[in-house]
């Protein structure tokens, strides 16, 4: 489990090492040609590559005479590292930092560094601790994905069991692989409150820490349906632990919804074989196109920075679109780019005044 107050010691260890590097920065403005990085808190997932083939894309459409995109970050899940390399960045000379960040807490004390250099930052993935003033957050909203997730469970189950949701009845079965994060916690706030108003004779398990990785997540979600053959549905906001479900109910032969939260190639191919019911995908592509997009027209217009944030729509993928989604990944960044074409047009012709703020995002403001 990551607790809050390990995550700020970790990242303020690496600002104390890099403090004095920090502090002799040099800024990338008087070039002609912006300089974006892009910081990842992972390369080795999908959904990461994702971000990044949106972010290369925007580049494409703005010039990339114009633009120098960056793209670092650590392999694993390594929040210090990942602060490290911010850092660093920040030393080398750059005109704008987008970070992907998903624990509370862990880039408060790099962020304020960073806002000290003047190098401004636009937040994707998950929004920035309260702590950070003024922040410029894009991403999708993680309530409304878990939303979309319980719309399809429910006509699913109404579907198998040929009676209204209403008069269903029994256990749902939840994980979570990493306690304590919004971008995850959101969803499941979203599923829970949903499904009890769908299905008021639900019983949800409390949560288990179902592991991030996928050998120990198999060995937690194996367990946990071992002890509940009979459940109206297993859910987790988590890519490996889905995979585990589905691996774990194909076995067992059960035959229960199932939605992705994430979207890699096997989700994928699993909604066209009708494996599983659905994805609804936080998007990253679009995600990652907006933030470079409007981090960019900012710079290059000498607008003031923007602040709040600019939601990114998800993507619901079922029987009824799988094949033209497969298609575009197929055909790489063109075709991504292609596909979510009109989204994208819409999105960043967002009027950046009077955003909602940032803070909105755990539900609390």
């Amino acid at each position: 489990m990551l607790e809050n107050k390990s995550i700020k010691q970790r990242a303020c260890a690496i600002v104390i090492g890099s403090a004095m590097l920090v502090a002799t920065a040099g800024v990338a403005n008087a070039q002609e040609k912006l300089t974006i990085s892009l910081i990842q808190i992972l390369t080795v997932q999908e959904w990461a590559s994702e971000l990044a083939d949106g972010a290369r894309a925007a580049v494409a459409d703005l010039g990339e005479d114009k633009i120098e995109l960056r793209i670092l970050g650590p392999a694993g899940f390594e929040l210090a590292k990942q602060a490290q390399v911010t850092l660093s960045e920040v030393e080398r000379g750059t005109d704008a930092i987008i970070l992907s960040n998903v624990a509370p807490g862990a880039m408060i004390e790099p962020a304020a560094m960073i806002a000290e250099r003047g190098v401004p930052v636009t937040w994707v993935v998950s929004a920035p601790p309260d702590e950070v003033p003024d922040a410029f957050f894009v991403g999708v909203d993680p309530y409304a994905v878990g939303e979309s997730g319980a719309e399809l469970i429910v006509s699913e189950l109404e579907e198998k069991h040929g009676k209204p949701a209403s008069e269903l009845s029994g256990d749902v079965v939840q994980g979570l692989c990493v306690p304590g994060l919004p971008v995850l916690t959101r969803r499941m706030d979203a599923i829970e409150a949903a499904i009890s108003e769908k299905i008021p004779n639900a019983n949800f398990i409390p949560p288990f820490d179902s592991k991030l990785d996928l050998t120990r997540s198999y060995a937690a979600w194996n367990q946990a349906i071992q002890k509940y053959p009979d459940a109206l549905f297993y859910s987790d906001p988590c890519e490996e632990a889905n995979k585990n479900i589905q691996k774990i109910r194909a076995d067992d032969n059960i035959d229960v919804p199932q939605v992705y939260y994430d979207n890699p190639e096997a989700a994928r191919v699993a909604v066209k074989e009708g494996e599983v019911t659905g994805i609804v995908s936080s998007n990253r592509f679009t995600e990652g196109y907006i933030a470079v997009w409007v981090t960019a027209k900012a710079l290059m217009d000498e607008e003031p920075f923007p602040s709040g944030w600019v939601k990114v729509p998800h993507e619901v993928i079922d029987s009824s679109n799988v094949e033209s989604y497969i298609e575009a990944w197929n055909n790489g960044q063109d075709g991504l780019r292609k596909y979510y074409d009109q989204q994208i047009t819409e999105t960043r012709d967002t009027p950046l005044k009077d955003l909602p703020p940032a803070s909105s995002y755990d539900g609390s403001n």
